[in-house]
């Protein structure tokens, strides 16, 4: 399935419906984590490239089925 292109403020929705809390924002940049200790940092735009985001989904070890599940 193809990730559809996000704005920083869906992305921030969605991950707070995965438990994860705003922790930072410095410039365009946003840090969020997760009380497990997992943490995502991803940039606050109008539309986030779908290869950065999926990036850090990865990197984050969110499952990416889960993640549009919620999205939608």
């Amino acid at each position: 399935m193809k990730l559809p292109l996000l704005s920083g403020r869906e992305v921030i929705l969605v991950l707070q419906r995965l438990g994860f809390a705003e922790l930072h924002r410095k410039g365009s940049h946003v840090k969020m984590g997760h009380p497990d200790g997992r943490r995502i940092v991803f940039p606050y735009h109008s539309e986030i490239d779908r290869f950065t985001l999926k990036g850090a989904l990865r990197d984050a070890d969110i499952d990416f089925e889960e993640f549009l599940n919620l999205f939608s």
